[in-house]
């Protein structure tokens, strides 16, 4: 029924295939007629040689068809001419459409953004990556304003389509712009730039020629882009502080050499038990200082360690040790615990960095006070988890995907450089091991990491089986 229905339907290729039916029963009715009468003069004349010599000598035959039928041959030949020539413009018609078909099919399966607006900013045309990009369907595009679609523009201003187009027209080329692109309650919090390249088609543009007037836009996403370029920008930094801290090392390693061996002599000479911790605790902050310089210099031009089979509490301990009179004044109380021996296979210097690092950072949460809670705790297959808690304020969503990354901090200027965490992240790996952030805002924060236990006798990291 659908069939006979669409068939019936008067379209134009309809009604040019029932002018062929037509065209063709008048030309058969036509050639019937004159081939009966062609018969009956046969049949009066009584053979064929009859009939040709007849018709030498008066021509009765054919005046009497040309006199007969004359009109409807010039009918005929008139209806079958415009027959052609309606067909030519048919198929012409029909190859535009494909041509027109074929175009959009390449456009829709760009790997860009390709939409069209006409010289109003209206969207004639929109692909699917458009739909994907912008989130707009192209139903929903087709027809209206491009400034009256909601495309998540960061700032909308920025991009004036009378100030565009004119630009592009002005030029006589085509012209490339960069946009914000983000939405709130997305599934990413993260912005996308997005760079839009604004072109005008000319009257000689081949089959987009009829669009003269209109304006071509591809939009392609650049966020990966712009990420690293600013990775690299983060690496060209990184090159710049291993040059520096090269030139600067030998002139901090040589007073921290001197207040070193001066507090080694004094912790020799002095009688006085509290004095002297706090001496021992003037030498362990000042190897600390020079761990540290070491650390930087590794971290901007990494180099071998040397590792050694360790207890995991002691760098732990020690850390709590010489921070116990910051811990004070900042009203923190500081919570170790561990299950067993926690025997790990690293350097101890670059652990001690980790734990100060993370300590340093607890303690700028909880400007009020609070509680950090460190626990070590034996995890399977052959791990060790250790765990810093803390009360502090914590890190916002958004930044948390950012916060092991070089030179990002969140603290106010001058009180931060944005290296601690990326180098507690780069000696974690570098131990084998991982580490993980979970932060709420108001709550706290807790990084926990995840260490290979050393073998006992082994000289390098091993997995422990259960029964170990």
């Amino acid at each position: 029924m659908s069939g006979l229905r669409s068939w019936l339907r008067p379209g134009r290729s309809q009604r040019l295939r029932l002018f062929l039916y037509a065209l063709t029963l008048a030309s058969a009715a036509y050639l019937v007629v004159n081939l009966a009468n062609v018969s009956r003069h046969y049949h009066e004349a009584g053979s064929l040689h009859m009939l040709w010599h007849r018709e030498w000598r008066g021509g009765d035959v054919l005046t009497g068809l040309l006199g007969e039928g004359l009109f409807q041959f010039f009918v005929l030949v008139l209806g079958w001419s415009s027959f052609f020539r309606l067909r030519t413009g048919e198929l012409a018609q029909l190859r535009l459409r494909r041509s027109e078909a074929k175009y959009r099919n390449i456009i829709n399966h760009a790997g860009e953004a390709v939409f069209l607006l006409d010289e109003d900013g209206r969207v004639q045309e929109w692909n699917k990556m458009a739909e994907q990009l912008f989130r707009v369907p192209r139903r929903n595009a087709l027809g209206h304003g491009i400034e009256q679609l909601d495309l998540g523009l960061q700032r909308p201003s920025d991009l004036r389509v009378e100030q565009v187009f004119g630009d592009v027209r002005r030029t006589g080329r085509s012209l490339t712009y960069e946009v914000l692109v983000g939405r709130e309650g997305g599934p990413s919090a993260t912005q996308r730039t997005i760079n839009l390249t604004v072109s005008a088609i000319r009257a000689d543009a081949g089959p987009l020629g009829d669009e003269a007037g209109a304006f071509v836009v591809i939009a392609r996403d650049i966020t990966s882009e712009k990420q690293l370029e600013t990775r690299m920008g983060e690496t060209e930094k990184l090159a710049g502080i291993g040059q520096l801290a090269a030139g600067i090392a030998h002139q901090l390693n040589t007073p921290l050499g001197s207040i070193l061996l001066s507090a080694q002599m004094l912790e020799d000479s002095t009688c006085d038990e509290d004095q002297a911790d706090d001496v021992r605790r003037i030498i362990r902050q000042t190897e600390q200082c020079r761990g540290i310089i070491k650390g930087l210099l590794n971290f901007a031009r990494p180099t071998g360690s040397e590792r050694s089979r360790m207890n995991l509490m002691e760098p732990i301990e020690e850390t709590v040790f010489l921070m116990e009179k910051n811990l004070t004044v900042a009203g923190v109380e500081a919570v170790v615990q561990a299950e067993g021996e926690p025997w790990v296979y690293g350097n101890r210097n670059e652990l001690s960095q980790v734990f100060f690092n993370l300590m340093a950072n607890a303690l700028d949460a909880m400007p009020n006070g609070g509680r950090i809670a460190i626990t070590v705790t034996p995890v399977e297959p052959g791990e060790l988890l250790i765990t810093f808690a803390d009360t502090g304020e914590g890190i916002p969503a958004e930044h948390q995907e950012n916060v092991f990354l070089p030179f990002f901090t969140t603290k106010d200027y001058g009180k931060g450089t944005g290296l601690g965490l990326s180098i507690v992240a780069r000696i974690v790996h570098e131990h084998g091991g991982r580490i993980e952030l979970d932060s709420t805002p108001g709550k706290g924060t807790i990084f926990r990491l995840w260490l290979p236990r050393a073998r006992e006798g082994a000289a390098r990291t091993a997995l422990l089986d259960d029964d170990a």
